[in-house]
């Protein structure tokens, strides 16, 4: 059993991470938006929208199930694994960001090298060596080699922009720290678990990912409907891109703010009893049910306030478009604990793979249609029934499966 030091201990090391990263996030949001203008920042938004298909290939699954495979290894098989999983990575990087540069210009011509920078700066953390410190329970090196010098790419990069006027230079200094942050990771990792050997060979590459695929195929999934929005309004509704966006990041935040929540109640469920076990997942998807409310209420009512305050009276966030987001956030915000917290612990991820296609279906086919017909009111409406879907087909697999059956 996991002792109350180690839950405290951990989660106030990745707790950290959350904490520097979303202030800086935030901050940097302003001094985007209100120097180099509305425009740059739906550029550097749009780039990023990109990426977020990207990097999930890039990454091939190891965030995922990396931590688990970590955690079961011997010591002395971990530095081959996390250089093996590197060299794979690395080649997927080449040839996923070849396919993303090419979109990304299409979609982006006016400010071409903005865009390439802000997607390969975005495409970098499918590089990351987070998941090693998370699998072998070392939540400061998370914090100080992980995510500290990618925050310290951010904001010195922010700062030269608003020295400047010229946002290149913020999006140039956040792919330094994501450079960084991989160099130092990797250092870390190779020097304490010697005995490693590097192997390049492109055919042992794709071999080592095979085991990934479900992973991939589910995150994949995932990211799809979460990140075509962006995409689809940058092309059918351009004018509306950068109030989209920032609604968008708003949201994401918000997210990034409860991981440590879920990467708690991961540890808080599974139980060697069955009873105590569903007493704790009973108790934890009520509580998570009143977060989600709570958290799409205060979203609905505070997102068009913090979206005046942080673009400095540069773009407004209408309360229509703040109650259909923030329908999706309560949604997701339930979601991500009855799907990585509940199902996974009675190993029904299956269910949790299904919920994710069925709100990537709707997504999918709804958003364009919704656009053309409803607007930017039409896209942030197809998202929030995305999110309610796979919410919805969780709690029934969690109702039918889970807690009728043991009653």
């Amino acid at each position: 059993m996991v002792s109350a030091r180690s839950i405290t201990r951990s989660f106030s090391g990745y707790g950290l991470s959350v904490i520097t990263g979303g202030i800086i996030s935030v901050a940097v949001i302003p001094v985007v938006i209100i120097v180099a203008g509305a425009h740059t920042w739906a550029t550097i938004a749009v780039a990023q929208g990109v990426a977020g298909f990207g990097v999930v290939l890039v990454g091939a699954g190891w965030g995922v199930t990396g931590p688990t495979e970590v955690a079961s290894m011997d010591a002395p098989e971990r530095g081959q694994s996390y250089i093996g999983s590197l060299v794979s990575r690395s080649w997927l990087l080449i040839g996923v960001g070849a396919v993303c540069t090419v979109i990304t210009l299409v979609l982006l011509p006016q400010q071409p090298l903005i865009a390439v920078v802000t997607l390969i700066a975005a495409l970098l953390p499918g590089l990351s060596g987070g998941w090693f410190f998370v699998g072998e329970s070392s939540p400061l090196r998370f914090l100080f080699i992980e995510t500290i010098p990618r925050q310290v790419g951010s904001v010195v990069g922010a700062l030269l922009l608003f020295w400047t006027g010229d946002a290149l230079w913020f999006v140039g200094f956040q792919l330094v720290g994501g450079v960084a942050a991989t160099a130092i990771a990797s250092s870390s990792i190779l020097r304490r678990y010697p005995g490693w050997s590097l192997d390049l060979s492109l055919v042992r590459a794709i071999t080592r990912m095979r085991s990934h695929l479900p992973a991939v195929s589910m995150s994949a999934v995932s990211t799809l409907y979460v990140n075509l929005p962006i995409v689809v309004v940058q092309i059918f509704l351009p004018s509306f891109t950068a109030v989209y966006a920032l609604a968008e990041r708003i949201m994401r935040l918000a997210l990034y703010a409860t991981r440590p929540y879920v990467q708690v109640s991961q540890g808080y469920v599974p139980r060697k009893d069955p009873a105590e076990q569903l007493h704790r997942a009973r108790r934890i998807t009520m509580l998570t049910i009143y977060l989600g409310i709570v958290g799409g209420v205060l979203y609905a009512v505070l997102a068009p306030w913090a979206g005046l305050v942080l673009s400095g009276g540069e773009l407004s966030i209408s309360y229509p478009i703040a109650i259909t987001m923030g329908f999706a956030l309560g949604a997701m915000l339930i979601s991500q604990v009855t799907g990585f917290a509940v199902l996974t612990t009675y190993r029904l991820t299956s269910a949790l793979a299904w919920s994710t296609v069925a709100g990537a279906i709707i997504g999918v086919f709804c958003l364009i249609p919704a656009a053309l017909g409803f607007g930017l009111i039409g896209v942030t409406s197809a998202l929030a029934l995305s999110e309610i879907v796979v919410l919805v087909y969780q709690l029934i697999v969690v109702k039918q499966r889970i807690f009728r059956v043991a009653s």
